[in-house]
C-alpha cells in the first residue's frame, strides 16, 4: 500500500474496479476510454464535486483548505473593483477546486452528521485514508481505499476492514435509488469483490469486511452504515473474476466487442395500455 494523490492513481494504466465496470458495460467502451483514449475523461459535475469534497472533509479534514477554495460572495465582475477582487481570489486559490458557500455549508453538515453517528465514528476512529493498492504482472490491478484499518474495531470483531464513503440523495426505504438497490445497480458488490482479494494479497493477512458509510446530501443529512455479507462479497468476487478473464481475452485477441449485431423487436409495453393510443 502506498500514499499517492488521486491524479497519480488515475493516470496509472493498471486495471481498477471503475475501469472494469466500463469493460463490463461494453468492451469497446473500455478500449476507447483507457487504451486508445479516444474518449476523453468526463468533466466533473456538481454532484461529483460535492461528493469528492465530502470525502475529503470526512476522511482528510486537514487537506480541505489545500484542495478546496470557497467562492467569495458579493463580487461583481462587471466592475473594475470586482474584476480586481476576483483576480486576487483566482491567484490565491490556484490549483484548488472552487466551491460555493452553499456547497461548503452542505459539506460541513454532511461531515458533522458522519462524525456524530456512533457506528461511523467508530469505523473512522483509527486507520488510514486514501491508500493505493497495486499489483504488477501482465494484468496489473489497483484499487484505492477510502479508509483502511489494519487493526480492526469492535464492529469488525477485531478484523482488518475496508470502509467506503458514499453520498446519496435519500436513505428512505422507498427512495427511487435507495442504497440497498444501488449496491447491485452500480456494482458495489463487485467493488468489494475486486478490493478484498487484492488487499489480502498485498497486506499479507485476510481482509474480509467491507463497510459502507452512507450520508445524505440534503436535510436531514441521515447516515447509515452497511456491511456486505460474505455471500454478497462472494458473488461480487465471482463476477469480477469472470470480467477479468474476459478482459484478458480481449487484450490477447485485440478484439473489443461493441453492441451485438442482432435484430431487436419492440413490442407494446405494459404501461402503454391496451389497444394503443387512446
Amino acid at each position: 500500500m502506498i500514499h499517492e494523490d488521486h491524479l497519480t492513481y488515475h493516470a496509472n494504466l493498471a486495471v481498477s474496479h471503475s475501469k472494469l465496470e466500463a469493460f463490463r458495460r461494453r468492451p469497446a467502451l473500455y478500449y476507447k476510454k483507457y487504451v486508445t483514449k479516444q474518449i476523453p475523461p468526463e468533466e466533473p459535475g456538481t454532484a461529483f464535486r460535492i461528493g469528492s469534497a465530502a470525502h475529503c472533509s470526512i476522511l482528510e479534514p486537514l487537506e480541505m483548505a489545500h484542495r478546496y477554495a470557497i467562492r467569495p460572495e458579493g463580487i461583481d465582475r462587471r466592475t473594475k473593483e470586482g474584476k480586481e477582487r476576483w483576480a486576487i481570489f483566482e491567484t490565491e486559490s490556484a490549483g484548488r477546486v472552487i466551491i460555493d458557500t452553499d456547497e461548503a455549508a452542505q459539506i460541513i453538515k454532511m461531515t458533522d452528521a458522519v462524525r456524530q453517528h456512533d457506528l461511523a465514528a467508530q469505523l473512522l476512529a483509527h486507520g488510514q485514508p486514501e491508500l493505493t493498492w497495486r499489483t504488477g504482472g501482465s494484468l496489473a490491478l489497483q484499487c484505492r481505499t477510502d479508509w483502511f484499518n489494519p487493526d480492526g474495531c469492535e464492529l469488525s470483531n477485531g478484523r482488518p476492514y475496508v470502509c467506503d464513503v458514499k453520498t446519496v440523495e435519500s436513505l428512505d426505504d422507498d427512495a427511487f435509488a435507495n442504497f440497498e438497490r444501488a449496491v447491485f445497480r452500480y456494482g458495489y458488490h463487485r467493488q468489494a469483490g475486486f478490493y478484498l482479494p487484492l488487499i489480502t494479497e498485498l497486506f499479507g493477512k485476510p481482509v474480509f469486511d467491507f463497510f459502507f458509510i452512507v450520508v445524505e446530501k440534503a436535510e436531514p443529512f441521515g447516515v447509515a452504515v452497511y456491511r456486505l455479507t460474505d455471500q454478497v462479497v462472494s458473488i461480487g468476487q465471482d463476477e469480477t473474476i469472470a470480467d477479468l478473464r474476459r478482459l484478458a481475452r480481449c487484450i490477447s485477441s485485440n478484439e473489443w466487442p461493441n453492441i451485438e449485431p442482432t435484430l431487436r423487436e419492440i413490442g407494446v409495453p405494459s404501461w402503454y395500455g391496451k389497444g394503443g393510443a387512446s
